[in-house]
């Protein structure tokens, strides 16, 4: 898989796809392909395509609608699915269809409203995290500002809308957290969390902790700049990021203090910028993603125990995962590391389509937005979802038999839509075994591209 589309994600791929060129990257150009589609058949100890087709399509569980104001009566089999898990992944096969979107928005509303999830965490950055938070929580400021990159998108911002009106209705009492677990930078509202609250509560703490911040809150905010930065100058930040993390959690013993809900955002953000401090030390490109990833996770795990609650985790396929699909970009993942730490707590959803057409960057540099055409590759598993009779379905993976089960444990290609388009260049990656990557897979048949206005 050519290395340049592989580097062009949401998330951290996106906003480093510059940095990680310090890191150590290679950016040939795009080359033209002619593998599109024509991908070695893999072996199905001699089932027939449409057997497999047909024993799919028997155990699958047909969803009625995308529309997330719809009844969710649809939606039940998730409940066992699901089980008892604390953890649910919500993975997407691009970031920019708009029928993915609206299914896992269905898809929130189910786990919220009938298994008591009540943290919802996505693939946007802690800021930005913060403000759509407050947004749920008050009313305050408008969504679409606060989504980046390709998530400012109607389909998204309905659904954060309908995480307000649910935590403005007394009846539920228990609210979402909404939390943004990535690190693609820290803007001066992250620092702020931490200043303002030490200046109102602890001011004797303050002129240490607005030292400790200064020089690192002028460059966090562009992470390309700040890669540039010598290992020393890095190391010094991470230093200050450290003090500031002890200062807090000294003083709050020392005082016998128990956390207040305001003081666990508070140390949750000191520890936020601690970790995009050690994140960005390593001089290797696996190293940082390995890192990227393992505070993804680690940042839901924080959710789920200060917090309460069960937390849903919202990124690409990629992230989400329970083990690594493309090794070269994405050495060890967010899904992985959550499955080392929680075991069976974790349920891993991925989701995917057939044909149509999805939004991506035209160029990053530029933030043009076009469609791409998802292209056929006629031995993916996508193609052989699409020979199912439903328009979209739900498919436990774990749980199957006959062709399907063996079908699901095979390595085959697998649709992995990047957030730019590189004209051609496969969107596939090889050798996926589906059963060893998801537990549970929405499959929707058609997708077209989610309405987000370009050139923002």
């Amino acid at each position: 898989m050519n290395k340049r589309r592989k580097m062009i994600y949401g998330g951290v791929t996106v906003m480093l796809s510059a940095a990680i060129l310090t890191a150590g990257c290679s950016t040939k150009p795009a080359e033209k392909s002619d593998q599109i589609g024509t991908t070695q058949p893999v072996e199905t100890a001699q089932i027939s395509q449409n057997s497999i087709a047909k024993s799919l399509e028997s155990q699958a569980k047909q969803l009625k609608t995308l529309d997330p104001k719809q009844p969710l009566d649809d939606l039940k089999p998730l409940k066992d699915m699901i089980g008892n898990a604390n953890y649910v992944g919500l993975g997407e096969a691009t970031h920019g269809s708009s029928e993915i979107f609206m299914m896992k928005h269905r898809i929130v509303k189910y786990l919220v409203t009938e298994l008591g999830f009540t943290n919802f965490g996505i693939e946007e950055d802690w800021g930005n995290g913060l403000k759509l938070n407050e947004y749920i929580q008050t009313g305050k400021g408008d969504p679409r500002e606060f989504l980046k990159l390709l998530y400012p998108t109607d389909e998204i911002v309905a659904m954060v809308e309908w995480m307000r009106e649910y935590n403005s209705d007394p009846v539920n009492k228990k609210k979402i957290q909404f939390v943004g677990l990535d690190l693609k930078m820290l803007d001066q509202s992250v620092f702020d969390k931490v200043i303002n609250y030490v200046k109102e509560h602890h001011p004797e703490l303050l002129p240490e902790v607005e030292q400790s911040y200064k020089e690192l809150s002028s460059v966090a905010g562009n992470l390309q700049e700040y890669m540039k930065q010598t290992t020393e100058v890095k190391e010094k930040h991470m230093a200050n990021a450290q003090k500031v993390v002890k200062l807090l959690e000294d003083k709050t013993k020392s005082n016998k203090e128990t956390d207040s809900h305001e003081l666990t955002w508070v140390k949750g953000t000191a520890t936020v910028i601690e970790n995009f401090t050690k994140m960005v030390i390593p001089a290797d490109y696996p190293s940082l993603v390995k890192l990227h990833d393992q505070y993804l996770a680690e940042h839901a795990i924080w959710a789920q125990e200060k917090l309460g609650g069960k937390t849903m985790v919202w990124g690409h396929n990629i992230h989400i995962a329970k083990g690594v699909i493309t090794e070269k970009m994405y050495p060890k993942v967010a899904g992985e590391f959550l499955k080392e730490r929680v075991g069976n707590q974790y349920v891993a959803i991925g989701s995917t389509t057939t044909e149509g057409k999805f939004t991506a960057f035209i160029s990053l540099s530029e933030n043009k937005i076009g469609a791409d055409t998802i292209q056929m590759n006629k031995n993916s598993s996508n193609h052989m979802f699409g020979q199912v009779h439903y328009d979209q379905f739900l498919l436990d993976l774990r749980k199957l038999n006959g062709a399907a089960q063996q079908w699901v444990k095979e390595k085959q290609p697998f649709l992995d839509g990047g957030a730019q388009i590189i004209p051609n260049t496969p969107q596939y990656d090889d050798d996926v075994s589906l059963q060893e990557q998801f537990d549970i897979m929405v499959h929707i048949q058609k997708t077209t591209p989610s309405h987000i206005k370009c050139n923002r």
